[in-house]
């Protein structure tokens, strides 16, 4: 009885700390959920949600230094256009974290970060809200980008990184990845899956358009044929630190890294587009979002105009969803697009009906399989 009247009064306190002004909304939905708490926030202040809005956007990333980018790229652009302050949180908004806050009715952000499959994979169980393009214009976005639950805001590939002592004249292949004798030293890939599997498949000569539906058992077998001259990175960071300790001579890796792998290393590791996969990340509003949607319409709208999206370019590395953008790239920052020309017609497009529907269970899959 003591641990409900504690938390009795602990509600009761912070929600006269919102209607006082003292607490936004979010915060008192932390300290709810610190204390094992999830009511239904118009019950406890005893009005409408909407009269306790914080008065800014929320949007959820995975930190680092993607928490600026956003910032300058898109936030204050749209806070200079609006008034309305956008904060990126760097929480890393993973797909069961946006299902625990819609369900226990304790949203704190407004506009989450995730790979394009996300938008249906969630959307479908009902925790999203849907994007409307009266307001959001769909001939902005790549075809097949728009989706009912979210939209395409930048783009990333994984490559072939390599150093270039060992391939002088042209870049290599990813059966030179698998050719360990001609090629000798340690190759990375990463330990989740995506990417991996697919360059293990093109590396068992899979053509590119047939990657999928994949045969992820094919894939485990390829990566196993490595033994002990394949290395798994867990974060981006690891795989970057694999090149310049000399741990590795290839790597399937993300192109953001490569390209800083490049410019740090004066050009002795670098990377190759060929048979790279193109991947779409997202924006998606979680259902119970605190700001109102009319403002959420008009931020993911504005994250397509072109100059933004070529800022973020320069700034992250991810390429632009909108192939104006891509289109209108300075020379300098052509060859860092995963989607500019040449660059997205060499390499092979990631499913994301396949991703949508197989992937929980392809990881699982796969890191069972290359531990055994």
């Amino acid at each position: 009885m003591r641990k409900h009247s504690f938390q009795a009064d602990l509600a009761e306190i912070a929600a006269q700390e919102v209607k006082a002004g003292r607490l936004d909304r979010r915060d008192f939905l932390k300290i709810l959920a610190a204390a094992g708490v999830a009511p239904a926030l118009g019950a406890v202040l005893g009005s409408d949600p909407a009269s306790a809005q914080a008065g800014e956007i929320v949007l959820a990333n995975f930190g680092g230094d993607a928490i600026n980018g956003m910032s300058e790229a898109w936030g204050k652009p749209f806070t200079a256009d609006s008034g309305i302050p956008v904060r990126v949180d760097g929480g890393s908004p993973l797909a069961g974290k946006i299902k625990a806050m819609v369900e226990s009715k304790s949203v704190i952000w407004d506009v989450c970060d995730g790979d394009g499959f996300l938008c249906n994979q969630l959307g479908n169980q009902g925790l999203l809200d849907e994007v409307d393009y009266s307001v959001v214009d769909k001939s902005k976005i790549r075809e097949g980008w728009a989706w009912k639950h979210g939209i395409a805001n930048y783009t990333y590939s994984f490559v072939l990184a390599y150093k270039k002592e060992l391939f002088p004249d042209k870049p290599p292949t990813y059966a030179d990845f698998f050719d360990t004798k001609k090629y000798p030293g340690k190759r990375s890939l990463w330990k989740y899956q995506m990417g991996a599997m697919e360059a293990c498949l093109l590396g068992d000569g899979v053509a590119r358009d047939q990657l999928y539906p994949a045969d992820l058992d094919r894939a485990i077998a390829k990566a196993k044929s490595l033994g002990d001259d394949v290395i798994y990175w867990e974060s981006g960071a690891e795989s970057q630190q694999m090149f310049l300790d000399g741990e590795v001579v290839m790597g399937n890796i993300w192109n953001t890294r490569a390209s800083i792998l490049e410019r740090d290393t004066q050009g002795k590791v670098t990377w190759t587009w060929n048979d790279g996969l193109y991947c779409p990340s997202s924006f998606v509003m979680p259902k119970g979002h605190p700001a109102p949607n009319e403002a959420l319409q008009k931020f993911l709208a504005s994250i397509l105009e072109p100059d933004r999206q070529i800022k973020l370019l320069s700034i992250l590395g991810n390429g632009p969803t909108n192939p104006a953008a891509s289109a209108s790239l300075p020379p300098e920052l052509q060859r860092l697009d995963p989607g500019y020309g040449d660059n997205a017609t060499v390499q092979a497009i990631r499913s994301e009906d396949w991703y949508e529907k197989n992937y929980d269970a392809a990881v699982e899959k796969w890191i069972d399989g290359i531990a055994g």
